[in-house]
C-alpha cells in the first residue's frame, strides 16, 4: 500500500475500476482497488470517489493527482496513516 504522511493529512495511492456494479472499496495485492459505479467521462467517477470515500473515512478526501487516469492519489484530510490503515483494513478481499 502506498501510503505517505503529510503535516495533517495523508496521501493515498489507489486504483480505479469505472462502470462496476456496486461501488466498493479492496485491498487486492497490497493495492487498494476502488470499484466505483460511474463511467470516466466529465469527471464522474472522480466526484464519485470523493464523495463516497469521504463518508465512509468520515473525513474529506479530494483528488489530488490522476484526474484522467485509472491510477490516483487521493487527499485524506485530518487522518494520519495508522488512522487510515486501521479503517482500510476493513477492506480486505
Amino acid at each position: 500500500m502506498n501510503i505517505k504522511q503529510t503535516r495533517n493529512d495523508t496521501i493515498l495511492q489507489i486504483y480505479v475500476k469505472p462502470k462496476s456494479k456496486s461501488f466498493t472499496v479492496k485491498l487486492e495485492n497490497n493495492k487498494i482497488v476502488v470499484y466505483c459505479t460511474e463511467p470516466p467521462t466529465k469527471g464522474k467517477a472522480n466526484k464519485e470517489i470523493e464523495k463516497k470515500l469521504s463518508k465512509l473515512l468520515k473525513t474529506k478526501v479530494k483528488i489530488i493527482s490522476g484526474l484522467k487516469s485509472q491510477q490516483k492519489q487521493i487527499l485524506i484530510q485530518n487522518l494520519n496513516t495508522e488512522e487510515v490503515k486501521q479503517l482500510l483494513s476493513r477492506f480486505k478481499s
